[in-house]
């Protein structure tokens, strides 16, 4: 049995993993987009990797993008097979991937006619609506807690993963000659005690773990605590008159927020009046589909809902789903709070509301999820000055809060409860989805704690070959050579800078006085940092 490492390797993004059946045919679990910088969304064009003509079944653990999103772009390029998820995410994903390719075709359309007005080539989405569409068409859904074939010889088991709703933890049975080979995928494991849903389960013995490490090194702070936090910084931007600025994730981060808000306004611990703007239609919809599934509720919240304190019972709630809706929160004076997306503000209406307030010092901006690398979102919460929004250099005076409570991810006391009672001499635990520190960390904690046990923290492409008895495989590495080349997206991408230099040595020959001695040395200072950068790719 062999399982192939082709994302949220030493990252947080692009998680899938290929699953080649030892009766025929691959397996895909999870198939996520990579999020973060150009590099390294470049992967997704990577289509021929995945094999969609020899791919049997795809099974996704959750709805989020970085588990889900890559799906269309594998019916575009011809997977007809079925796509299995829990019922709730089945209800989910078809939003999620209509909303993410009108956004990859409105990029294409932009860097389309950029590149025109270059001379250079047009740029084809990522994925389209009609892929999308297919997509959902291909949903199968699965029950939690049952037991399903999904190709001859290949079983799952799906477990409450405690992640957003629907969220599971798969235990596959794959049947060997030797005997049955039980492979568990965490999928994003939550916290104890988190909102809305219950705690994730401990799943049964298995021979390989593929497990989580997102916050492999590091502990969240008390939820109490953060909620006092949160419930500050608005009585905070009250008195000062200014916006509260949100980026929150379309699915379980904004539901969550939306009944700690509910609960807060209630008890009279935040300003009756202050207006709460809910600007995503995205997340609207989400949250529909939510209330939709008041079985996958924990106790807590099914209390609140009988109250009449469910996520939608503010009444300065606010929903805004067209454009419009959502310029007219700019001529809001005075307080306001605006949760909007994208959660690491890298996309989405959040970025219009930046371009009008970051600058403002009354402007608070609140992260509640992961930030990850290369993103507008992470670049706010390690201090920087400015950021660059719709091309345009915006200063940074508001006050950034990172409240790490609300994370939806276990942090390591909770990754370490959970495995625990799975631990037995034979298991090969596999540490992925985590940025490589935070991995390498938990893997340190991991040999403290349990010295006996096999780790493994494998690198993006590696093929594990996984015997009846787990020990430490020898991955198995393709040649450089041996990755399918990215033509389009590099060929657009080498073209773009192609004409910029092309324009910049134009407008230095055109000049009729040379340039000052300060410029001369910027210039030449950019060109080495840029010639360091292409010989490092």
């Amino acid at each position: 049995m062999k399982v192939k490492c082709l994302g949220a390797i030493r990252t947080v993004t692009g998680s899938c993993f290929q699953l080649e059946n030892p009766k025929g045919g691959l397996t895909l679990i999870d198939c996520g987009l990579f999020q973060g910088g150009r590099q390294t969304e470049l992967r997704n064009f990577n289509t021929a990797l995945y094999r969609p003509e020899a791919t049997k079944a795809i099974v996704i653990t959750h709805a989020h993008m970085d588990h889900s999103g890559l799906v269309p772009r594998l019916v575009q390029a011809g997977y007809s097979g079925p796509v299995y998820a829990t019922e709730a995410t089945c209800d989910l994903l078809p939003i999620l991937w209509q909303d993410a390719a009108n956004i990859q075709e409105q990029e294409a359309q932009w860097k389309t006619r950029k590149n025109k007005r270059q001379g250079g080539k047009g740029v084809s989405p990522l994925y389209d609506r009609e892929a999308a569409e297919r997509a959902a068409n291909l949903l199968r859904p699965l029950k939690m807690g049952g037991q399903d074939e999904i190709q001859p010889g290949v079983s799952i088991s799906c477990l409450t993963a405690g992640h957003i709703l629907g969220a599971a933890s798969l235990r596959l049975t794959v049947s060997e000659d030797d005997g049955p080979k039980h492979l568990l995928f965490s999928g994003d494991l939550g916290r104890k005690g988190q909102l809305l849903i219950e705690d994730p389960a401990i799943p049964p013995r298995s021979d390989v773990i593929f497990m989580e490490t997102t916050y492999g090194n590091r502990l969240h702070k008390d939820l109490d605590k953060t909620i006092d936090e949160l419930v500050k910084v608005i009585q905070e931007a009250y008195r000062e008159g200014g916006k509260i600025l949100i980026p929150t994730f379309a699915v379980e981060r904004t539901q969550e927020l939306m009944v700690l808000l509910a609960q807060a306004w209630h008890e009279k611990r935040i300003p009756q009046d202050i207006p709460i703007i809910l600007d995503s239609p995205l997340a609207i919809s989400a949250s529909e589909v939510y209330l939709s599934h008041p079985e996958l509720y924990d106790a807590e919240t099914r209390s609140l809902v009988k109250k009449g304190h469910g996520p939608m019972s503010i009444a300065s709630l606010k929903v805004t789903r067209t454009g419009e809706e959502s310029q007219k929160i700019n001529d809001i004076k005075g307080p306001a709070i605006i949760m909007a997306g994208s959660g690491m503000a890298n996309a989405g209406r959040i970025l219009h509301h930046f371009k009008h307030n970051l600058w403002r010092p009354n402007c608070h901006v609140i992260f509640v999820g992961f930030q990850a690398q290369g993103t507008t979102g992470r670049r706010l919460i390690e201090g920087a000055t400015s950021v660059k929004i719709f091309r345009e250099e915006v200063l940074v005076k508001a006050k950034v809060h990172t409240l790490g409570g609300f994370s939806g991810h276990a942090d390591q006391r909770e990754l370490l409860e959970w495995l625990g009672p799975q631990i037995h001499p034979d298991l090969l635990v596999v540490l992925v989805h985590g940025e490589e520190s935070g991995t390498l960390a938990f893997q340190e904690k991991l040999a403290e704690l349990h010295p006996d046990l096999n780790t493994l923290v494998p690198r993006w492409l590696d093929t594990l070959s996984l015997p009846p008895k787990a020990a430490i495989p020898a991955p198995e590495r393709p040649p450089f050579t041996t990755e399918p080349i990215m033509v389009d997206a590099l060929a657009v991408e080498a073209q773009s800078f192609q004409n910029r230099l092309e324009r910049l040595k134009g407008q230095l020959t055109g000049r009729q006085e040379p340039l000052s001695p300060e410029k001369l040395a910027l210039l030449e200072e950019l060109l080495n940092r840029a010639e360091e950068i292409a010989l490092s790719l």
